[in-house]
């Protein structure tokens, strides 16, 4: 693995692109990046959805059980 300021394979293979600023991408390989991104928001937003009503029933739960 390349060291952050080491120029290589790896640390190019690692590093992001930018859509904007890269002038050699079509219009299709920006779209499909757009979508990729728009995919990984919305899964992290599940979980996070998830999580939040798990602890919400669960508090709920809390309250209902202790009246």
């Amino acid at each position: 693995m390349a060291a952050p300021g080491e120029s290589g394979d790896a640390a190019a293979f690692a590093r992001r692109i930018d859509p904007a600023r890269e002038p050699g991408l079509s219009p299709e390989q920006r779209r499909l990046m757009a979508q990729v991104e728009y995919a990984q928001r919305q899964r992290a937003l599940q979980r996070r959805l998830r999580s939040r009503n798990v602890l919400l029933a669960l508090g709920i739960g809390a309250v209902t059980f202790g009246i």
